[in-house]
């Protein structure tokens, strides 16, 4: 992990940094991960860190009767284990550039919070558009290919490497667009299938393309995951050219 200067009590850091956590495909489908991270969390910021015991956790986050016995079942040991593992393994890859750093020292399920050094400047982020995700096929594919392209203009939103276009200024800066952003949903023998890329306004050169699948009943999920990835996967293109 990158070298930190100094704890954080600022809980508006710490919950946007536990929400970019809870996003990442290393923790979108862990629900005992993720419990253990937001109980944990509110206590410390609720006052009551003190109460973070192995009992306390195994009835409130792992559901375990009030009559449970740690020594005997190890449950929290064992998620506790887990959960530094996938933060360190976060931190050393996606999470590697990310102001806030949570952890939990050994012994402890109480986290810390700590600020990493001042990094240089960004630099001035990618201007690209989204353009509607077609539907190949069917109703359900249009309703899903909508409700792709609106997600993957949030999560975009939110990275510091790119820009999305918005409709009130496409026509001051139409001109600035350096990239699209453009997609295919099909259903395919009951499976969706997206397919997704990147193309170079000024070449159509192709910069960058992925596929996905799901099922149509995880639909939502599958939406979730698919923004993410693809979030994710532009902004590290872009913080690479540059």
């Amino acid at each position: 992990m990158s070298p930190c200067r100094a704890e954080t009590t600022d809980p508006t850091q710490v919950r946007a940094q536990l929400d970019r956590i809870l996003r990442h495909p290393l923790f979108f489908r862990s629900e005992r991960l993720r419990r253990f991270l937001e109980f944990t969390i509110a206590y410390h910021f609720a006052g009551r860190a003190n109460e973070l015991k192995e009992y306390v956790l195994g009835i409130e986050v792992f559901d375990r009767p009030a009559a449970h016995d740690p020594r005997i079942d190890p449950i929290v040991r064992v998620e506790a284990r887990r959960l530094r593992a996938k933060l360190h393994t976060y931190y050393d890859s996606d999470g590697a550039r990310d102001p806030v750093v949570i952890g939990y020292p050994r012994g402890s399920y109480v986290p810390e919070f700590r600020l990493r050094r001042a990094a240089p400047a960004p630099a001035e982020p990618v201007l690209i558009a989204v353009l509607p995700f077609a539907a190949a096929n069917r109703s359900s594919c249009a309703r899903f290919a909508d409700g792709l392209t609106r997600m993957l203009i949030r999560e975009l939103d939110l990275s510091t490497a790119v820009r999305v276009l918005s409709a009130k200024n496409s026509s001051r800066e139409g001109a600035r667009i350096e990239a699209l952003l453009t997609g295919t949903v099909r259903q395919t023998r009951g499976r969706l299938r997206v397919t997704t890329e990147l193309l170079s306004t000024g070449s159509s050169q192709n910069l960058w393309s992925a596929a996905f699948e799901s099922a149509p009943s995880a639909a939502l999920t599958a939406q979730k995951q698919i923004a993410f990835a693809t979030a994710h996967a532009l902004s590290m293109h872009f913080r690479t050219a540059a």
